[in-house]
């Protein structure tokens, strides 16, 4: 298989085209949003500003 351009590969996935969503980056960031969504939706009652705080991650 040839090498993917990762830049090219976001950006289709941008336009909503067919990418390659499994490439190591890719999987990163979802990982990494999966976490951030996970501690803002149990957060609890915190203030306005720590939702927001978390909200940006």
């Amino acid at each position: 298989m040839s090498e993917i351009d990762e830049l090219e590969n976001e950006a289709r996935m941008a336009r909503g085209e067919l990418y390659h969503a499994f490439l190591p980056k890719l999987t990163d960031k979802r990982n990494r949003c999966h976490h951030a969504c996970h501690r803002f939706n149990t957060a609890g009652e915190v203030p306005r500003r720590k939702l927001v705080e978390l909200w940006r991650e």
